[in-house]
């Protein structure tokens, strides 16, 4: 028992070392999850340059967190970490897909391929945000565009059919499936209400006709009996 302490120091000196990390790791994650909804507001505020200069660095900051905890795997793969990860995946995608470029590739933004499937189901909030902006500005057909994008990303996800211990991506699955499905909805009731709109405008023209008419024979008509009367009058 004499090296009891002595171990015990050691095991200490460990964890202690370990919940530093922790700490770190977890003010970095904050920062990076703060930086990238930033970024998204930005891109939904036309305020494409500055949401890029978020994204960036934010993304440094992720590969100084994955630096900071690949020695400790239980923090690495920690589900901070993760979030972290998927919220640039997000806000990345969000800005490819608003400039109207391809998709990042993961091994090009350096993110892990879990996080970045779990990212690209987030994307799909943002894009329902984006088509009922645009359904509110009267762009049907960008409207249809970004639900179009949103039942492509569905498409693929629903592929990855494995444990939660490997990919924890049901809810997410089920959460994009529910999205979309609103989303069509909402889509499928402003287009009958434009149809309707449409339908009175161009009903209430035909009744402006109508009693244009009326006023016009109206007036011929007075006019007449006008003359009439004069008539009898010599």
């Amino acid at each position: 028992m004499k090296n009891l302490d002595k171990i015990v120091d050691k095991i200490e000196k460990n964890i202690d070392g370990k919940d530093k990390i922790r700490e770190q790791a977890l003010r970095s994650s904050r920062e990076i999850i703060i930086g990238c909804r930033k970024a998204i507001q930005l891109i939904h505020q036309d305020s494409m340059k500055n949401a890029s200069n978020n994204i960036r660095k934010s993304s440094t900051k992720l590969q100084g967190l994955y630096e900071l905890t690949k020695s400790y795997p239980e923090l690495y793969h920690a589900g901070f970490v993760e979030n972290a990860a998927q919220e640039l995946v997000e806000a990345q995608c969000f800005y490819n897909v608003m400039k109207g470029k391809d998709l990042p590739d993961p091994d090009e933004i350096k993110t892990t391929y879990s996080s970045y499937l779990m990212g690209l189901c987030d994307l799909v909030g943002e894009l329902r945000r984006t088509a009922l902006d645009s359904i509110r500005a009267g762009e049907s057909k960008e409207a249809d565009n970004y639900l179009s994008m949103m039942d492509d990303i569905y498409d693929v996800i629903i592929r990855f059919n494995y444990p939660s211990g490997l990919i924890p991506i049901k809810k997410k699955q089920d959460m994009v499936r529910n999205l979309i499905e609103r989303t069509r909805g909402e889509l499928a009731v402003a287009s009958c209400e434009r149809r309707i709109e449409y339908r009175t405008d161009e009903f209430r023209g035909m009744l402006d006709k109508i009693n244009g008419r009326k006023k016009k024979s109206k007036t011929k008509k007075n006019g007449d009996d006008s003359d009439l009367n004069i008539d009898d009058i010599w």
